[in-house]
């Protein structure tokens, strides 16, 4: 008497909504993070910087 064991598998044809929710997810975290630099250059940029002079300490 033989006995085997059939392997069977099953693949789905689609992408499920969890993996979705997580390639979302990372791709929104990445492109957040990826602004901080952006954000903290401008507002850094727009500063000016005051060289006090000899004119300026007598006013």
């Amino acid at each position: 008497m033989k006995t085997y064991e059939k392997i069977e598998i099953v693949r789905n044809p689609y992408i499920q909504p969890e993996k979705i929710k997580t390639v979302f997810l990372v791709a929104l975290c990445s492109f957040a993070v990826g602004l901080i630099p952006i954000v903290c250059g401008i507002t850094l940029s727009t500063q000016d910087n005051v060289v006090p002079s000899e004119g300026t300490l007598w006013q």
